[in-house]
């Protein structure tokens, strides 16, 4: 992958440790700074290429949307060629045991704006950033990395753009708390923010990380981590018309089930949607839906009212008590399980449960939905018999003719009036369910699809932790055990098993990384991929393979498993390895996930010690061997 302009044009001034890093909070939208009473140790203007920028963000509790417009992008651009000023770049220096790190805490859209403009993402005008402006553009222009798109700006202007100087203020930060605390103030003031996004802005509350996680697994813009590239940050980002990067959000679960607009994701409301689910998931009797209730599980009530506080008090417990994970499982679990009746439907939500068009909003209708589904199957042990069945009796019901009947318009929504349309749904699906004699969590059903499908969405940005396979087999004539392939995965393994004590990684095989290989499974095979939910990836699963081989999928797994646990891996990677195989049920494609726990200390394979660097695997010499036994010998977080 080549660099981005971003790290072209923003590259860090090494220090003597070069242990200095770029981080910033990862926020959904980027507001213009009314700092208040903080004042900014060094304020100063950079041009640039002269931006102190390095590898990595760090995560914040918004999630990551580049929210601007393609116009308002273009309004900045054009405020620079005008000579105009544009407010300025708040950046946190923090120094500690590991080096100086500066935290970007505001101007992230902005510094996308421009960066995205220099990598001709976007015209102004109807001309493009000219590549030759610049030293760095003109070098990845002429190693075939990056294509000049015409008309072309001119020269001169693509110069100005380039030597334009950034106001940046930077404040020293004592500790990462205080960073926060003005990211919290920033983040209040300036462009009005939505109800939700006021509440989840710097929340301690346990609430605020599940939200932000299960909304962030929906949309596709999850990490692995809280540390992601700089120059990935747009794949981790919502875009809007006219833009390549990231997200699709027309491809976002509640905007094409026309649950939710595109103006309600940019809004949060997605978030504030899955926050009243979880209330109701989690606290039993009901409670009503609306902003008194949102803002007493947040902790953003008069703490004299003793009602939200012992509100909030009881969820916190709750959560202690069913324990996050656990929640984030189970509410995979009812997901995945409505998605797929949905899909069985075939109309998106809307039509099908209401009768209506797209263009309005109608989250009450899928609430109700959710928790029946809820309901039944992780508080009545059941699950869907007839998935075809349930898509018949959601049909319709949330018509004028059909038994629900949700109240339209703002205000709360109260429990009596919910426990009602909740229990019409389950009335109404009940016979296409049954009971469950297993556990809900057994890797047959869905738990482990929407694992994959994390997994998936994290490998964009953490590629040095994931690696993705089609199979073992080759796609010549012979379809024969691919030996070279083989030997490249085992040394993947110990690669990302060096990437630390604290990282876990994973391979997972059935998933094509190329459309070459794609057409050639089609043609070999006679299958069709499964589009991963995020349409990102090709999943084509290992059954074929099975296939070709004469033999069970059963009998296929095991000859995987006992090559990994006879492989000359390091004995202790070797054990955990093997321990860590897994066989996913991907939407009727079989894929094996491989996970790979790090050991005590660096591995070798074959007398050989091997690291990843991006997607690539690379030999570690001898005299470097000290650097990562030093990585193993830290703390672990």
């Amino acid at each position: 992958m080549c660099e981005s302009a971003i790290d072209q044009a923003c590259r860090l001034r090494p220090t003597q440790d070069h242990q200095n890093t770029w981080r910033t909070h990862r926020s959904n939208r980027d507001v213009d700074p009314l700092v208040g009473p903080v004042r900014s140790q060094r304020e100063r203007p950079e041009a640039l290429h002269g931006l102190p920028c390095g590898p990595v963000l760090r995560e914040s509790t918004l999630p990551t949307e580049l929210v601007w417009t393609v116009e308002e992008k273009c309004d900045l651009v054009d405020s620079i060629l005008s000579d105009l000023p544009i407010p300025l770049i708040l950046v946190a220096e923090i120094s500690g045991e590991s080096g100086t790190s500066y935290e970007l805490i505001d101007g992230m859209q902005r510094l996308n704006a421009i960066f995205s403009f220099i990598e001709n993402e976007f015209d102004i005008d109807g001309q493009f950033f000219d590549l030759q402006a610049l030293a760095d553009t003109k070098s990845q222009l002429d190693d075939g990395k990056f294509v000049q798109r015409k008309p072309v700006l001119p020269r001169d202007q693509s110069r100005k753009i380039a030597n334009y100087l950034l106001p940046m203020s930077i404040f020293k930060a004592s500790d990462p708390d205080q960073v926060d605390k003005v990211f919290r103030r920033i983040n209040s003031g300036g462009r009005r923010l939505s109800g939700q996004e006021l509440r989840q802005v710097g929340s301690t509350a346990k609430i605020a990380q599940l939200v932000r996680v299960i909304a962030s697994e929906i949309r596709g813009d999850s990490s692995s981590s809280d540390i992601v590239p700089l120059r990935t940050m747009p794949k981790l980002s919502i875009n809007n018309r006219h833009l390549a990067y990231g997200v699709d959000v027309d491809h976002i679960f509640w905007v094409q089930q026309a649950i939710l607009r595109r103006i309600d994701v940019r809004g949060s409301l997605d978030e504030q949607l899955i926050l009243d689910i979880l209330v109701d998931c989690l606290i039993d009797p009901l409670v009503s839906s609306g902003t008194y209730t949102r803002d007493a599980v947040y902790g953003s009530t008069d703490a004299n009212d003793s009602a939200p506080v012992m509100l909030e008090r009881r969820l916190s417990e709750r959560i202690d008590i069913y324990g996050e994970s656990n929640i984030r499982d189970d509410f995979s679990l009812v997901y995945e399980e409505l998605r797929a009746v949905l899909d069985v439907a075939g109309d998106k939500f809307v039509k099908h449960v209401v009768s209506r068009s797209s263009g309005g909003r109608y989250p009450r209708y899928f609430q109700a939905v959710f928790l029946a589904f809820w309901e039944l199957i992780v508080r009545g042990g059941m699950r869907v018999a007839a998935r075809s069945e349930a898509a018949l009796k959601l049909r319709d019901i949330g018509t004028a003719r059909g038994p629900l009947n949700i109240p339209g318009g703002g205000g709360d929504w109260t429990a009596e009036d919910k426990r009602k349309n909740i229990d019409v749904v389950k009335g109404a699906i009940r016979d296409a369910f049954e009971s469950d004699p297993g556990s809900r969590r057994d890797a047959a059903q869905f738990g482990l699809a929407s694992h994959l499908e994390r997994i998936l969405q994290n490998s964009v940005t953490e590629q040095s932790l994931f690696e993705l396979k089609q199979g073992l087999l080759n796609l010549g004539a012979t379809r024969e055990f691919d030996e070279g392939s083989w030997e490249k995965i085992l040394r993947s393994i110990t690669a990302i098993a060096n990437a630390g004590p604290d990282n876990t990684g994973y391979l997972v095989i059935g998933v094509a990384d190329s459309e070459k290989d794609v057409q050639r499974i089609r043609q070999l095979d006679g299958i069709e991929p499964v589009k991963s939910r995020s349409s990102r990836f090709d999943v084509v699963g290992i059954g074929r393979e099975a296939a070709v081989r004469g033999e069970s999928l059963k009998s296929y797994f095991d000859w995987v498993s006992d090559k990994l646990a006879g492989s000359d891996l390091a004995p202790e990677l070797r054990r955990r390895v093997a321990s860590g195989v897994t066989l996913i049920d991907y939407h009727d494609r079989a894929v094996i996930l491989i996970e790979i726990t790090p050991s005590s200390e660096p591995s070798f394979y074959k007398n050989v010690m091997y690291e990843r660097s991006g997607s690539g695997v690379h030999v570690v010499e001898q005299t470097d061997y000290m650097r990562l036994f030093q990585r193993f010998a830290r703390p672990r977080a």
